[in-house]
């Protein structure tokens, strides 16, 4: 595969996760204003009710575009083919599962959260049959865009994924405009969700040429080895749905008048953190080639460049909004929610900056087929969040999860460096002391000096000043890109980046000649 090839997929994963961000980021400023704050509150744990159905893929999609390109690679269409049927077969069941899953889930809503208020609880139990329900229906359509995936056409997802979510959010806010109602908000929302999955479905059918889907497809050998291999991503999944599918839940059961501050907090950090999980899901089908061709000083040299990017561009991309996260945020959604949310959305970054550095590992090795070997890790990770998270929230509120979420975030890290990895025989890392220092030596050479000084600035300065929150910001925001540039990057990382930039500007000057 080209490098031209991995980086149209980067872009193409960019897209999509730009698209998504950028309706979560703009729906805020506007329902924030138009609905009440208990609204809005239910409205927001609506959607995070919902997501557990999105949840219940069990990593199929990320599975079949790991197949799909391993025996792409070995020739077997036959194979192929009959993966892709029995994956549709099992993701209609978990969305027959789902769809009841969430009729109970509305049933009992009230009881749940007895802190809603009376008057809302009707809609909120529509609006999450609307929501939850057209996902449940939706879900073995994923299948389609994993085979996309596989094909390393990523851009074909991208393109329906992020038009459809760009369309709900306008669908979404004219509906709050014109009835301030969170159940025509939700059938705007469910529309585009049965639409989206149609679109992958006809998508498919155009361009996977040569592709068959067949109930006479489906066997029992490639179900088992559907489930086999979501198995650890099913654990993942489980960890996901306690590690931040809880969070929104526990918050509304102890303290309900949190949810939107806590809500808005976790959808920046999530449009943050975005960036780096679109990246790092290119990864899995080079691994699964990798992997066929039985190389693991590659997959070692890909797992320390990828952890050294990773943090690069965690770095790059939050350091600069925590410097100025209070005045942003007010500017965003109102000084109404500046500053619980900014202290909220500080904590969240710090704890999923540190799960996300074992991300490159966790992927490479589902990737190259060593998903057994991460299977613990999610669970001691979900456990440890879901122990701290429950304890802390019910004693010091929202900021519960988040100091629960970091807690486990230091114990998923530290199973993968010091536990998985050297278990793990298709990845080998000559140097593995090297690997941790990829990741500490930027944390106390750039993050822990810039936070201590734009610290000082706010005590001794005019932090209501926006000039003078900004001023400092750009400054030390300038000077930890500069070091990561010249003294985290390797040379090579360098030349690299120069290679890609000026072969994308010269294939972009080709057609602007051409025109």
């Amino acid at each position: 595969m080209s490098n031209l090839t991995v980086l149209k997929n980067i872009f193409a994963n960019l897209c999509r996760g730009g698209a998504v961000a950028l309706s979560m980021l703009l729906l805020p400023p506007f329902l924030a204003r138009i609905l009440t704050k208990d609204a809005y509150g239910a409205w927001l744990l609506i959607l995070q009710l919902s997501t557990y159905v999105s949840l219940l893929d069990l990593g199929i999609q990320t599975v079949i575009g790991r197949f799909v390109a391993h025996y792409n690679e070995l020739g077997d269409t036959k194979k192929r083919d009959s993966i892709i049927s029995s994956a549709i077969a099992i993701l209609t069941g978990s969305g027959s599962i789902a769809f009841v899953a969430i009729a109970l889930l509305a049933w009992q809503l009230p009881r749940l959260f007895p802190d809603m208020p009376a008057a809302l609880q009707q809609d909120a139990r529509l609006a999450l049959m609307c929501v939850g329900g057209t996902l449940a229906v939706a879900l073995p359509f994923s299948v389609f865009g994993a085979v996309f995936i596989g094909l390393q056409r990523y851009d074909i997802p991208a393109w329906i994924v992020g038009s459809t979510k760009i369309f709900a959010g306008v669908l979404v806010v004219l509906a709050a405009q014109a009835s301030q109602s969170i159940v025509m908000m939700a059938v705007m929302v469910g529309i585009t969700n049965l639409g989206a999955g149609l679109w992958q479905y006809l998508a498919y059918r155009k361009i996977a040429a040569g592709y068959r889907i067949s109930p006479q497809l489906i066997s029992k050998k490639s179900a088992i080895e559907v489930a086999e291999s979501c198995l650890s991503l099913s654990v993942s999944t489980l960890g996901l749905l306690i590690v931040s599918g809880l969070d929104t839940t526990i918050i509304g059961f102890y303290d309900y008048k949190s949810i939107p501050y806590y809500a808005l907090a976790a959808t920046l950090t999530n449009f943050v953190f975005g960036i780096s999980i679109s990246i790092l899901n290119t990864l899995i089908p080079v691994a699964s080639s990798i992997g066929a061709r039985n190389e693991p000083d590659s997959l070692g040299r890909l797992l320390v460049a990828t952890t050294r990017y990773t943090v690069v561009l965690l770095i790059a991309t939050n350091l600069p909004l925590i410097l100025v996260s209070k005045t942003v945020i007010g500017l965003w959604v109102g000084a109404d929610y500046a500053i619980a949310t900014s202290h909220l959305f500080e904590l969240l970054v710090a704890a999923n900056f540190v799960r996300q550095v074992g991300s490159p590992y966790f992927t490479i090795a589902i990737g190259c087929g060593e998903h057994r070997k991460v299977i613990l890790s999610p669970l001691i990770e979900a456990a440890t969040n879901l122990i701290f998270s429950l304890l802390l929230t019910s004693r010091i509120g929202a900021d519960g999860v988040a100091f629960g979420t970091l807690i486990g975030g230091f114990v998923s890290v530290g199973l993968h460096f010091f536990y998985n990895l050297p278990r793990t025989k298709k990845i080998f890392v000559a140097d593995k002391m090297a690997l941790i220092v990829t990741v500490v030596k930027p944390v106390l050479l750039i993050v822990v000096p810039t936070i201590c000084l734009f610290a000082l600035n706010n005590r001794y300065g005019n932090p209501t000043n926006i000039f003078l929150v900004f001023g400092p910001a750009t400054i030390l925001t300038a000077m930890s890109w500069f070091v990561l540039w010249e003294h985290i990057l390797e040379p090579e990382d360098r030349r690299m980046a120069a290679e890609a930039v000026n072969k994308v500007m010269s294939k972009i000057l080709k057609k602007k000649s051409l025109q």
